[in-house]
């Protein structure tokens, strides 16, 4: 439910107001910590634009999956390198991904740091990411994760590398 209703930018004062439930119990279902009566789940599944089977799991509403084909990729230059957001293009909240390709023998000099952390996956080639006060090398198959807070840059190593990141 919690999903949906944040994917129709909808908060909890607003389902409330439209299922005729309290805010309360809606927010206790969202968590786990309480179960809603038929009645109210089909009022819940009105407002939500959905069907009860999809709030109890049973079956997967089109809308809640979200599939990027390696042929409908779009691709953004920024110097050195080019990425391909992966998520909705629509979202807000929760972890980002991304499809990052550094050229060879990239040096991508501007540090990033923010909330969250940083996730990367090498698919192919080696990066350099140097952090604060040390270097990691990443070859294909290696992955990293560290504090998003901590000021980090990039560089390809050799040949033209490929990253999955994800900040979350």
């Amino acid at each position: 439910m919690r999903a949906l209703r944040t994917r129709q930018g909808l908060t909890l004062d607003e389902l409330a107001a439209q299922s005729g439930m309290s805010k309360g119990h809606l927010s206790r279902f969202e968590r786990g910590e309480k179960t809603v009566s038929l009645a109210g789940l089909m009022r819940v599944a009105q407002a939500l634009n959905t069907s009860t089977a999809t709030l109890l799991g049973e079956q997967v509403d089109k809308n809640v999956v979200h599939v990027v084909r390696a042929r409908d990729r779009h691709y953004r230059r920024e110097g050195d390198y080019e990425y391909a957001p992966l998520n909705r293009a629509d979202s807000r909240d929760g972890p980002k991904a991304f499809l990052l390709t550094v050229s060879a023998d990239a040096n991508v000099q501007e540090a990033a740091f923010h909330s969250g952390d940083e996730l990367f996956f090498v698919l192919s080639g080696a990066i350099e990411v140097e952090l604060a006060d040390q270097s990691i090398v990443l070859r294909e198959g290696d992955f990293a994760q560290f504090p998003g807070m901590v000021e980090h840059r990039i560089r390809s190593i050799g040949s033209e590398a490929q990253l999955l990141i994800f900040v979350g």
